[in-house]
């Protein structure tokens, strides 16, 4: 086996449009510049390499973020030879390759849209995840430090896989005629009468249904109206399909952006369980944890299933709890006489 697979190591992903989207303009809240983005960076690699990483990975990005973030950083940093082209595709390949060169783990940094991505490129990735985008339902705010240490001590053994792993997460299978299957995180919009426009979602215009693998009340985004009329938790096997009509007499209202409030009128509120299809006949759109995705044409089929077979999602506070446990930070310097 090659040496180079049997070493800690941590693969690090970003995606430098992660927070840039339109829902910030429209709401309250501001884009991260390039400069705090590579600061972030720079902070999560650090504790990366501290935490017990011998070989970190990156994939070039073509803006140049992480170029500008190695600038003299002393650390083990292996460039992936990875076509960068701007399109969200770079964050799939960029984690099937991870995987590939031998990441034990992956610390994510971007919004919801990010950690599909990655999701795409290895389904069932163990991942840190750091919230770095707009609505930020999936991953959780964390120093970057931090996050990057907890990586890197899963990598490095200081806190094994097997026991810090909080949970597996729901995704959403969303399977068209005659079109390779596409995948949600969060939740997935069908859209009627859609007239395109910004590819993220912004308001609820054109939204028949809402279907979320994730239903929290504290959340920003779609998947907030699910979450304060039937809430679930991430270890819940079963999601909820929201059918909505502005003419409905049982309305609900949420912040589907940072600082953004809409009101929905409620048709049906329904708990679909794990295994089970949502059955989806076109036109319709379809759009995937924020963004617009795929269409199902007039007259075709498609269906939305949740399984729980997606991404490994560790905890990062059990990780560093079960790291002091075990002693691993301690180190004792024997003096000669």
């Amino acid at each position: 086996m090659d040496p180079a697979l049997m070493t800690a190591t941590v693969g690090v992903i970003t995606n430098p449009r992660s927070g840039k989207d339109i829902r910030r303009l429209v709401a309250n809240a501001p884009a991260p510049s390039d400069t705090s983005r590579i600061a972030d960076l720079r902070r999560l690699l650090v504790g990366a390499a501290e935490g017990g990483a011998e070989r970190i990975l990156l994939a070039r990005d073509n803006q140049g973020l992480i170029e500008r973030a190695l600038a003299g950083l002393d650390l083990p940093i292996e460039l992936l030879d990875i076509d960068a082209t701007g399109q969200s595709d770079d964050t799939a390949r960029a984690a099937a390759a991870m995987k590939g060169n031998g990441a034990q783990v992956l610390a994510v940094y971007g919004g919801d849209g990010t950690h599909r991505q990655v999701a795409r490129g290895w389904r069932d990735a163990p991942i840190v995840a750091v919230a770095g985008g707009t609505n930020n339902a999936y991953p959780q705010l964390v120093e970057p430090t931090v996050a990057g240490a907890a990586a890197g001590l899963v990598a490095g053994g200081g806190a094994p896989l097997s026991d810090v792993v909080a949970y597996q997460s729901l995704v959403i299978d969303i399977d068209i005629e005659g079109l390779p299957s596409d995948i949600a995180l969060i939740d997935v919009a069908v859209l009627r009468g859609d007239n395109g426009g910004s590819p993220s979602l912004w308001s609820l215009d054109g939204v028949d249904q809402i279907f979320t693998a994730v239903a929290e009340p504290w959340s920003i985004g779609l998947s907030s109206l699910a979450g304060l009329v039937a809430p679930t938790s991430r270890t819940d096997d079963r999601g909820v399909l929201l059918d909505l009509d502005p003419a409905a007499t049982q309305q609900v209202r949420a912040p589907i952006a940072p600082g953004r409030y809409v009101t929905a009128g409620l048709e049906s509120v329904s708990v679909v369980e794990s295994e089970q299809s949502v059955a989806v006949r076109g036109p319709a759109v379809f759009a995937v944890d924020g963004e617009r995705a795929g269409m199902v044409g007039d007259g075709e089929w498609a269906s939305m299933t949740i399984r729980r077979n997606g991404p490994r999602v560790i905890d990062i506070r059990r990780t560093f709890s079960l790291a002091v446990r075990r002693g691993h930070f301690y180190t004792e310097i024997t003096q000669e006489s």
